[in-house]
């Protein structure tokens, strides 16, 4: 019987420790850290919705639903009701484009920008909580491997 199965190789093994940190994200002792059920990101879709419009801005000088939709990898009809609800929350304004009129421009508001940076700093915070014992030098090289990696993995799927 071969076993050569049995033992994983260090690509299913990165594999399995990315999805693993993926997964630790999710669960709700992580997101109840970094959300306030009770201001104005209380979800994971608010914050992703947020954050896509904001990297969209900085990258292209302005987001619409599509850009939204796209940044978040979900359907076009999913991100609008998404950011229908972040636009009702009066954390991003939505006015049509003057180019065109079938689209909408999407701006965080000063309390969308406020909220964000709030939630960032959370988050950097409990990263630097998980890093805080490894010396610097560990952590560039981590910065440095993950920054390639993940190049790697948007310029594959972007093909």
């Amino acid at each position: 019987m071969c076993y050569a199965y049995l033992v994983p190789s260090r690509y299913d093994h990165l594999d399995e420790l990315l999805s693993r940190i993926a997964i630790a994200r999710q669960r709700p002792k992580w997101r109840d850290r970094i959300l306030d059920r009770t201001g104005p990101v209380s979800s994971a879709t608010t914050l992703r919705v947020l954050r896509a419009v904001e990297q969209c801005a900085q990258q292209s000088g302005g987001a619409s639903i599509r850009d939204v939709a796209e940044f978040l990898a979900v359907e076009h009809s999913t991100a609008s009701r998404s950011v229908a609800a972040v636009v009702s929350a009066g954390l991003v304004t939505k006015a049509n484009d003057a180019d065109d009129q079938r689209r909408c421009t999407l701006v965080l508001t000063d309390a969308g920008r406020e909220a964000l940076e709030t939630v960032t700093g959370r988050r950097s915070a409990m990263v630097a909580e998980m890093i805080a014992d490894w010396d610097e030098d560990t952590v560039d090289t981590l910065v440095d491997l993950l920054d390639r990696l993940t190049e790697r993995f948007e310029s594959a799927v972007a093909r």
